[in-house]
């Protein structure tokens, strides 16, 4: 199976009330026997779908955080989408993906929320050859609040990846932030008919999308997200990259398939 990440974030996340846009969190994967057909002009042929309504994560501290409900939710994440060429929304006896939508908030971690589980501590040798002692309590674990976090928007999973590094460091970040986040998985109605019951469920591809909720509007928030990750949803990429939405070298226009400028890590 391979992976794709892609984090938007400054280099700095001192100040939660930074631009969320520069901060966005996208997460993608695909079975390894799933594959977006093209035509012989290198076209996306189009896949019908039908949208199934999940679960709701309302913000637990409902600190003014409106309600968003599923038809307002698909409403905006569909345009997008529709450049990506997946027709959506179509009933589901004619359909050929059925798109399970979970979408919510995380839980900011705060001081009194701060649990963390039980600490270890690690020695680390850098690249001058120092040993530094590092606690896992304090720089490399989620706290038990993060850790469910980090479930909802796709970072646990990564930073099993990265034990040590900034991408984790990053992730971490993320899963102690409020965020919106939207998750789709997409099976295969075929899969669905024919699959008995003591048969597990596979997903053909899962899109974890979120972004920090700090001075932002609701429905900008979910444009956003589906803007930098409808594109990716059925890809399947190997290295994770960060970018930056703002980045001028980013084009976000339907007919463009590359981002441009990306800094590998």
């Amino acid at each position: 199976m391979k992976f794709l990440l892609l984090l938007v974030f400054p280099v700095l996340l001192t100040n939660l009330n930074a631009d969320s846009k520069s901060r966005i969190l996208v997460y993608s994967w695909a079975n390894e026997n799933y594959v977006r057909l093209i035509d012989g002009n290198g076209h996306i042929l189009p896949e019908i779908c039908a949208f199934l309504e999940g679960n709701y994560y309302p913000d637990p501290l409902n600190e003014g955080s409106e309600d968003i409900s599923f038809d307002r939710l698909i409403k905006l994440l569909a345009p997008e989408m529709m450049k990506q060429n997946f027709i959506l929304d179509q009933p589901p006896e004619v359909s050929d993906y059925i798109l399970l939508v979970n979408w919510g908030f995380t839980e900011e971690v705060t001081e009194d929320s701060m649990d963390f589980f039980e600490e270890e501590i690690i020695f680390i040798e850098s690249e001058d050859g120092y040993i530094e002692e590092v606690s896992t309590n304090s720089s490399n674990e989620f706290s038990s609040l993060g850790r469910d976090n980090s479930k909802l928007i796709g970072a646990m999973k990564m930073s099993q990846l990265y034990p040590y590094s900034l991408k984790r460091k990053l992730l971490l970040e993320a899963s102690e932030e409020k965020r919106l986040f939207v998750n789709i998985t997409a099976f295969s109605k075929l899969h669905l008919v024919e699959k008995k019951d003591s048969d597990a469920l596979e997903a053909e591809w899962i899109t974890f999308l979120s972004i920090p909720f700090y001075g932002i509007e609701v429905d900008e928030a979910v444009k956003s997200i589906a803007e930098m990750g409808s594109r990716y949803m059925g890809s399947d990429w190997e290295t994770p990259s960060f970018l930056d939405f703002h980045d001028k070298n980013f084009s976000t226009e339907p007919n463009q398939l590359e981002y441009l400028g990306v800094e590998e890590d």
